[in-house]
């Protein structure tokens, strides 16, 4: 699928960062994020997704990736928090199975920020069709250690949703370099990590090597 997006909104990167409460929460944040997004550039999206950071802080950080963004061209999104996206300048907002209608964030943010939501099931795509989103995450594709317990989705399910989408699909959920190589034949139109990146010991190798693997795999970007 192209990352062709509506106007306003630009490339859709192919790689998506989840940072979670266990970095925004930390002193040296920054020192952890900076490389990160370096690494990245326009090529990749940086969730906040938290659930205990206070909201003080959860503006800061979001402040601060999207000064960083203006050199590095990095996509940020805030998962939920319609508020703090608008506030921070962020550049879209990403929205749970259950939070609220896209239509009714769509309303609020306008047609300049990126909005995109999660699904768990494939027949979920029929479900959010004509919601005004700019992609959807699909998983989980694997076990992964976020949902202990839980059994996955499956890449089968992953490839279903693509196939029936009319916007991007990315795969999420116990995605690592090597299994990328399962999933870019399934139609999926790029990744989204969370562990496979935080959890090394060079968290901006790991980005290197996800982009690296997009490459090789075919499933390339449309920047320069």
């Amino acid at each position: 699928m192209s990352g062709e997006a509506r106007e306003g909104v630009g490339l859709l990167p192919r790689l998506h960062v989840l940072v979670g409460d266990g970095i925004v929460g930390a002193e040296d944040w920054r020192e952890r994020v900076r490389p990160v997004v370096e690494a990245g550039g326009p090529r990749l999206a940086l969730h906040l997704r938290v659930q205990r950071t206070p909201t003080p802080r959860l503006v800061e950080v979001a402040e601060w990736l999207g000064e960083a963004a203006g050199s590095t061209g990095t996509l940020v999104l805030v998962n939920d928090r319609v508020d703090v996206a608008l506030a921070a300048g962020a550049g879209g907002v990403h929205l749970r199975e259950d939070s609220l209608p896209a239509g009714a964030v769509r309303a609020i943010v306008g047609p300049e920020l990126c909005v995109g939501r999660s699904i768990h099931a494939a027949p979920q795509v029929a479900e959010v069709e004509g919601d005004d989103l700019d992609y959807l995450f699909m998983g989980s594709a694997y076990e992964t250690p976020s949902h202990p317990g839980l059994s996955p989705a499956g890449p089968a399910a992953v490839a279903e949703a693509a196939a029936h989408s009319a916007v991007p699909v990315l795969a999420i959920g116990g995605v690592t370099p090597a299994r990328m190589r399962e999933l870019a034949p399934l139609g999926v139109y790029g990744v989204a990590v969370m562990s496979g990146v935080w959890g090394r010991e060079h968290p901006a190798r790991a980005v290197a090597r996800y982009l690296q693997v997009l490459r090789e795999e075919g499933i390339h970007d449309d920047f320069n």
